[in-house]
């Protein structure tokens, strides 16, 4: 843990005010317990703060990055204080992880778990009693049990609650066992609480506080800014499975982590790897304990293992080297995300996160939040901040910083490296008149009409029947000259963002306008829709890329055409390897396609090509020359 540049704490609720030397406690026992066990340097961040606020007493909440190093905030206050630490975590993995690394320090530590028989449990309170044990790591359900009475008996030096964003009932990985161990508060009188996690926002960490009633606490939320990571996301297309194992081998040799929605398609991924030469298991509560158990321990031990797992695996799983995290399915809201990607790159070197979506995505996510026993409020809550995941995928905002900004950053620069920094500029495009268009037409028809029937009304395609009785209406036909995949980028846009919604039955869901007084904005030209690109360009996906693979160009090519554009695909992908960065950093496919068509012989010639600017036409001249020349 070599010292890095400090995160930003941005206190919240209460303030943090610096102590002074006479009323902080001493760190250099602390410094020299991190350097003597841990063996670091110094501590990075806001690890002191956090420490020096716990040494001192006081309850506190840390909000720290994945790989930010909350485990020491607790650990060396827990073996520095008199008196033995409780730890609770919420996997049986992430304690035995947790411990079995400790041990290995030197530092007495065990855990109280259902995987342990009754004479291991009892040696290790007995050891506890005499003073022998540094840390305890519990679970949350065990302190139901009559557990938290005989750990009170203890000489307890702290309470920590990991990954405490589970208090919450507004955090993404709610649990009622968690939210319960405020009730324990007079047992443990006069013992600080340190509640620890990765991602909360204002109104979750406002809730963990309130839950675990912390007292006058310390809070210290550092920036969520990850460096090292460059994102993207892009919307589903074609074969996704062939999407997946095609960037998957842009990491090939590398260990990472595909995350899908259901077990079937775990395993699907994982067999389609395992087809294509690349190391891959499937991962999900659907196998045995075994099992999951050591694919966990194979992926933490072995290099260039790709897992493919639903959101049952990461919690704890501390490999630093992961340099890829895929969604391919999306989560549910911008905490799970942020949790999930951040799982790549924990060693601090470049690392990427790539997530697949689409608008039937959304709807299983918001089916599933209308489906649940959860209260009205919460519910919408949930749904709004699915809605905000799906706009931040479609969005063409900087990743890093848009995902910072939710937490509540301010002052947040653009990152410079991710799919939407990358974009040449001006290649956005305002689709308000069309988005306008769209909106007039679930509003002609009566907000009873699914998204194809309105692009038939829009294009002016009716035959008969349904549609033909719906084309005397104003809004028939006003949008014929946008081709079929462009409305469907219009439409997913408006469902993303909110301004239009599903309903109707499950299986046959109709576009509504859910918020009136925001159509009207959009009527009245005071909110604006922003495409990534010109949807009059978009064309169906007949096949997903997939690495060196032949693959139809985004636009009609000649046969000699299109063997230019394959051997540029090539080019590009052995260009991306050698830079560190996806493909498409470099060039897109639709702008491949123009260069394989144009065949530009200079840089001037590039420069007027869709998609190329002046740093890029420079840059890549000479080598796309060279290229078209050969194989032409």
């Amino acid at each position: 843990m070599s010292s890095r540049a400090g995160f930003l704490c941005m206190p919240t609720r209460s303030t943090v005010s610096p102590m002074s030397d006479t009323q902080s406690p001493d760190l250099a026992p602390a410094i020299e317990m991190l350097q003597r066990i841990y063996g670091y340097d110094a501590f990075r961040g806001a690890q002191a703060d956090v420490i020096a606020d716990t040494l001192a007493g006081r309850d506190g909440l840390a909000v720290l990055p994945t790989g930010g190093g909350k485990s020491l905030c607790y650990q060396i206050p827990a073996m520095l204080r008199e008196g033995c630490g409780i730890v609770v975590s919420p996997l049986i993995a992430l304690m035995a992880d947790q411990v079995d690394a400790l041990k290995e320090l030197g530092v007495r530590a065990e855990r109280l778990d259902s995987s342990l028989d009754f004479e291991a449990k009892q040696a290790a309170l007995a050891a506890a009693e005499r003073g022998e044990m540094d840390m305890l790591y519990v679970s949350p359900e065990a302190l139901g049990t009559g557990l938290a009475r005989r750990l009170a008996g203890l000489k307890v030096s702290l309470i920590a609650v990991d990954e405490a964003h589970c208090v919450s009932q507004w955090g993404h990985d709610f649990r009622p066992d968690y939210r319960a161990l405020g009730t324990l508060r007079e047992m443990f009188e006069g013992v600080p609480w340190l509640a620890v996690t990765a991602t909360a926002d204002a109104r979750t960490r406002d809730d963990i506080l309130a839950q675990l009633r912390l007292d006058d606490p310390a809070i210290h939320v550092a920036s969520f800014d990850r460096p090292n990571l460059t994102l993207a996301a892009e919307p589903k297309g074609g074969n996704r499975t062939d999407r997946v194992v095609s960037l998957v081998k842009t990491h090939q040799g590398n260990s990472g982590i595909v995350y899908a929605a259901t077990r079937k398609a775990t395993e699907q991924l994982a067999e389609a790897l395992e087809r294509r030469g690349i190391a891959a298991l499937a991962y999900h509560a659907g196998l045995d304990a075994d099992v999951r158990s050591e694919r966990q321990r194979r992926f933490l031990l072995e290099d260039g293992l790709v897992m493919c797992a639903t959101v049952a695996f990461g919690m704890g799983v501390d490999k630093p080297d992961v340099r890829f995290v895929i969604h391919a399915d999306p989560p549910k809201t911008i905490e799970a995300y942020w949790q999930e990607v951040g799982r790549a790159g924990r060693d601090g070197e470049p690392a990427e996160g790539v997530a697949l979506f689409g608008p039937s995505d959304m709807a299983r996510s918001l089916a599933w939040t209308y489906e649940s026993d959860a209260a009205e409020e919460v519910k919408q809550v949930q749904l709004n901040k699915t809605r905000q995941l799906f706009a931040f995928f479609n969005g063409g905002s900087c990743r890093r910083g848009t995902v910072r900004a939710y937490f509540g950053e301010t002052g947040v620069e653009p990152c410079g490296v991710c799919d939407s920094c990358k974009r040449e500029a001006g290649t956005s495009f305002d689709a308000t008149k069309l988005a306008q268009m769209a909106v007039s037409a679930v509003l002609r028809t009566g907000q009873k009409v699914g998204r194809g029937r309105l692009i038939i009304h829009l294009r002016g395609e009716a035959k008969d029947g349904f549609d033909q009785d719906m084309a005397a209406l104003s809004t028939y036909g006003i949008g014929a000259e946008l081709p079929k995949p462009g409305w469907n980028a219009v439409f997913d846009e408006l469902l993303f963002s909110g301004l239009l919604a599903e309903g109707g039955e499950p299986m046959r869901p109709v576009l509504v306008v859910p918020d009136a007084e925001r159509a009207r904005a959009l009527f009245r030209g005071e909110e604006a829709v922003m495409l990534r690109a010109d949807p009059a360009q978009r064309r169906e996906s007949k096949r997903a890329r997939d690495g060196g693979k032949a693959k139809a160009a985004p636009v009609e090519l000649s046969a000699e055409d299109q063997i230019i554009y394959e051997a540029l695909r090539s080019w590009r992908l052995e260009t991306a390897k050698a830079q560190g960065v996806p493909p498409y950093v470099i060039f897109h496919d639709k702008t491949l396609a123009a260069i394989a068509s144009v065949r530009p012989l200079t840089s001037a010639d590039m420069k007027a090509i869709s998609g190329v600017g002046e740093k890029k036409a420079a840059r890549y001249a000479e080598a796309v020359a060279e290229i078209i020349a050969q194989a032409a």
